[in-house]
């Protein structure tokens, strides 16, 4: 085997399985956590565990937050192809692209709150 292989697989694969993994674990150990103090006080976890509790991954955030970013980098790239960021530095690139980053959070956010007070 390659040695770059198998350094991708120490520095990458090995610490994200992990992560995962105690995750997973202490999600778990909450939880676990969470039913015995039930228990203790005599409510029924089963009836009243997770009642409409349902994780739903927020799909427009996300859409949102992925676009600014798009915009971020298409400008990066215009701004680099008219040879507008010669004499910027190496900042300016990632300062762009953390400007339409945070904007689309705070659009996000902002269209979240809406839609939830309504």
């Amino acid at each position: 085997m390659d040695a770059t292989f198998i350094t991708w697989i120490a520095l990458f694969w090995i610490p994200a399985i992990t992560c995962v993994f105690l995750v997973w674990y202490f999600l778990h150990r909450a939880r676990h956590k969470e039913r015995l103090m039930m228990m203790e006080k005599g409510i029924d976890p089963q009836t009243h565990a997770y009642a409409g509790k349902r994780f739903r991954f927020p799909w427009a955030k996300f859409g949102i937050i992925i676009m600014g970013l798009s915009v971020g980098l298409i400008i990066i790239s215009i701004l680099v192809s008219l040879k507008a960021l010669d004499g910027g530095g190496n900042a300016l690139p990632l300062a762009i692209l953390g400007i339409c980053g945070g904007a689309s959070m705070v659009l996000a956010n902002r269209l979240d709150n809406d839609t939830n007070r309504s």
